[in-house]
């Protein structure tokens, strides 16, 4: 492979790049230059390189997770059949990509770390192995739900099954460069064999793959996927789920009643919010519970560990999973741009409010969605920190209120198309917002009462303004018609 072979396959993710909203860049661009700029000029001692070295060090991680998932969407399996030296150049590209990586994480990495804690041959061998993991989960989506469920557990099970890992040490300690060679061949070696060769095999991994990413795309712009699409190929477990909302609907339609306000506005609800509709996340949340209390009774059962250590050790990634339940109502304010030729027939409806009582009930499904959600969350979470003690933990579900009033109380005539970008934003703000107050309330001491009532009666200040502001705002639907 020639460079202009190279070139043409490592610059496609940059020519295929979303340029709607070329702002979002350079905000991301400024988030990032910033805080390396202030603190190598304001702080000292170790933190003064290691914060820019650390956001380096994210930046190439995420970076590399975007090219790899490229080189996974250009290794279709009709190039791969047909067209001679494809394969070759997308292997060779990505063996380019995993050397450059592996070598700027590790540089990073030894030039932070001190020596007495992390080896640069240790920083080589976990530099190659993420970067390694990060292209075969473009592939396999599953291992991030492996990694973010196992990693918390390391330390529980290091206590409970401690030969492994000492046989695993005494190796590393007694042949330090041989495992470290063996380890980087065998992790260079699974790079090319993450690229199909348009086999039958092939073929299916990367239908799933465009399947999941289409999903990705849907919920960014405010679908959710039916169990039908989401279960696809495994219809025996769609069939539940397929049930209950089945269920719902024909019970709000037994009910209907045009002269009562709640059974329009559930009605509505099912045509504005479609897969968004909050029996849809129900499910999934129900889903999710159920697995990881599924995951953990395995652990139990098979490593005797107490499940408060485990509790303790998960609680972190535990709560930032249910505090995503809080945050993804903001998403169902797409799903208004998606649904907008049904409002039109909608708004014949008889009895559906109309005008200023059609601004107040489109914001206030909305509303009401996203304040049970983060109820429900701040319910499930608070378990959670009386165990660990750790009370910031709550700060992700206090944060989704603001947030989710300034997301309904938005005017939908005005809104625009929603992209992937647009409406990631949001949902952005609210992690780096919430982790900035678990990071005061933690790390710095702030005492977590005071500055939760504060959010709160403010918000519910604010949140009232917003909504006397409603009046004055266009009719809600058809959503985007002024944009």
């Amino acid at each position: 492979m020639n460079t202009a072979q190279l070139s043409q396959v490592l610059l496609a993710a940059w020519r295929q790049r979303d340029r709607s909203s070329p702002w979002g860049r350079w905000l991301i661009a400024a988030l990032v230059v910033l805080p390396s700029v202030a603190s190598a000029l304001l702080l000292h001692g170790p933190a003064r390189w290691g914060l820019p070295a650390g956001i380096s060090l994210v930046i190439i991680h995420i970076g590399w997770l975007l090219m790899a998932a490229n080189l996974q969407m250009q290794n279709t399996p009709s190039a791969a059949r047909f067209v001679p030296g494809h394969v070759r150049a997308l292997r060779q590209a990505g063996l380019l990509c995993w050397v450059a990586c592996t070598a700027a994480s590790c540089l990073l990495l030894v030039l932070v770390m001190p020596t007495r804690l992390l080896t640069w041959q240790a920083a080589l061998l976990g530099s190659a192995a993420a970067v390694t993991f990060t292209m075969w989960s473009t592939r396999i989506w599953w291992l991030w739900l492996l990694f973010f469920f196992w990693g918390p557990l390391l330390g529980v099970l290091s206590e409970h099954l401690p030969l492994p890992l000492q046989a695993a040490q005494a190796l590393w300690h007694e042949h330090q460069h041989l495992t470290l060679a063996a380890g980087l061949l065998g992790l260079g070696a699974l790079m090319p064999a993450a690229f199909g060769q348009g086999d039958a095999a092939h073929r299916r991994a990367y239908g799933r793959l465009s399947r999941l990413q289409e999903m990705q795309r849907m919920f960014q712009e405010g679908h959710q996927a039916t169990p039908a699409q989401a279960f696809v190929g495994l219809e025996r477990f769609s069939r539940p789920f397929n049930a209950v909302i089945t269920a719902w609907r024909e019970h709000v339609l037994r009910r209907a009643d045009n002269t009562s306000t709640a059974s329009l506005l559930a009605r509505a609800e099912i045509v504005l919010h479609a897969n968004q509709h909050w029996v849809y996340q129900l499910l999934t949340a129900a889903s999710i519970m159920a697995s990881l209390a599924l995951m953990l009774g395995v652990v139990v059962g098979w490593t005797g560990a107490p499940w408060q250590d485990l509790i303790h050790h998960g609680a972190f990634g535990i709560t930032v999973g249910l505090g995503s339940m809080a945050v993804i109502p903001m998403l169902g304010r797409a799903m208004l741009w998606q649904t907008r030729r049904e409002q039109a027939l909608l708004r014949l409806l008889p009895g559906l409010p109309q005008g200023r009582a059609a601004n107040r009930a489109v914001a206030w499904l909305s509303l009401r969605h996203a304040l049970l959600a983060a109820v429900l969350a701040a319910v499930l979470i608070l378990p959670l920190c009386r165990i660990t003690d750790q009370w910031g933990l709550l700060w992700l579900p206090l944060m989704a209120v603001p947030w989710s009033l300034w997301t309904a109380t938005r005017s939908p005539a005005h809104m625009r198309q929603p992209t992937g970008l647009r409406s990631m934003l949001p949902v952005m703000a609210y992690y780096l917002s919430a982790a900035v107050a678990y990071v005061g309330t933690e790390r710095l001491g702030l005492p977590m009462v005071p500055w939760a009532v504060g959010l709160l009666a403010v918000s519910a200040a604010w949140g009232a303004w917003r909504w006397r502001r409603l009046d004055h705002q266009p009719a809600a639907l058809p959503a985007g018609r002024l944009s």
